[in-house]
């Protein structure tokens, strides 16, 4: 192993780096993302760790200044046309360039939480038989609150992983390409499917599980997504999820008898709805407007109203 330093704007603790070049390599997809690929690039020459690593972008013909802020930071740049795009391809091509034994797949919107984001990463991979490390968004409240009790996913035998994945909740624990780490030997065995337009980071890690891997999750290594989706475009992403594990697993998620059902219930709340969400408005806006003259009144002292409440109903 040699040792040397990152250029300056990098961390300066040592860097150990192997001969045949760095650990880790952070493979980034990106399209007319230059504002949010500015932040994470940030984030990342603000890493403190022990290994070089090197960052590849792989861009989905980008109008507007992506190209020249990668090549400010330093980062290689691998293109992808529109019409040759699909998910699974551009982390192949991405992934078929990168020289690192392990590799982080990142969204040009998901950004690293932390100045040891990148160490802890690959500390998760102290066990072989880990083929991928599951990292954690800062909107995933439920298992945040569990941090300090990390749950490792792998099967005794193919029957218990296709219970496990009988439902929809496999696809929210299995690792997203949002944000994970994968170990590049394992890749090589198993590719992502360039077919698919959704879920190819899901069915990747189902088959790497079902050949006896590992998948760990690292608490240490949180990341933020930049991007605002409104609702239209969540309900797209939503939909091109479900119609593939469909294709792929026979998933349904509603039935014409629930449909029925749910639709009925709308019609019922709607009304009730409507007059708690106007009842709402203006308490609150009265509120506003009464600022000034309850300003005026003493200042209350004691334990808020809230907290007398909830030791009430105790």
């Amino acid at each position: 192993m040699n040792s040397r330093y990152r250029p300056t704007g990098m961390t300066q603790e040592p860097i150990l780096t192997t001969q045949t070049g760095p650990l880790l390599s952070i493979v980034i997809r990106t399209r007319n993302e230059e504002r949010n690929l500015e932040n994470v690039f940030d984030a990342l020459a603000a890493q403190r760790c022990s290994f070089e690593w090197e960052a590849i972008v792989v861009d989905n013909e980008s109008e507007d200044g992506t190209a020249g802020l990668c090549a400010s930071r330093g980062a290689r740049v691998v293109s992808i046309t529109r019409r040759e795009f699909s998910y699974g391809r551009a982390l192949n091509l991405g992934i078929g360039c990168a020289r690192g034994e392990f590799v982080l797949i990142l969204s040009a919107h998901a950004l690293p939480i932390g100045s040891r984001f990148l160490q802890s990463c690959v500390e998760a991979f102290t066990d072989d038989r880990v083929a991928a490390v599951r990292c954690m968004g800062v909107m995933d409240r439920a298992k945040l609150l569990q941090w300090y009790r990390p749950s490792n996913i792998q099967y005794r035998s193919l029957e218990e992983q296709r219970r496990a994945e009988s439902s929809r909740q496999w696809t929210r624990d299995y690792p997203a390409a949002t944000c994970c780490v994968i170990r590049r030997s394992v890749w090589k065995q198993v590719k992502y499917d360039e077919a698919l337009e959704a879920v190819e980071d899901k069915l990747w890690a189902s088959q790497v599980l079902s050949e006896g891997f590992k998948i760990a999750c690292c608490s240490e290594a949180v990341y933020a997504r930049l991007d605002n989706l409104n609702r239209r475009e969540l309900w797209r992403k939503q939909a091109r999820e479900l119609r593939e594990l469909h294709r792929l697993r026979g998933y349904t998620p509603m039935s014409w008898a629930d449909f029925a059902v749910t639709v009925i219930k709308a019609g019922i709340a709607a009304p009730v709805v409507a007059i708690r969400f106007f009842a709402d408005s203006l308490a609150r806006n009265i509120g506003l407007v009464l600022v000034p003259w309850r300003a005026g009144a003493p200042r209350r002292s004691g334990s808020l109203s809230r907290f007398e409440r909830d030791s009430r109903k105790r």
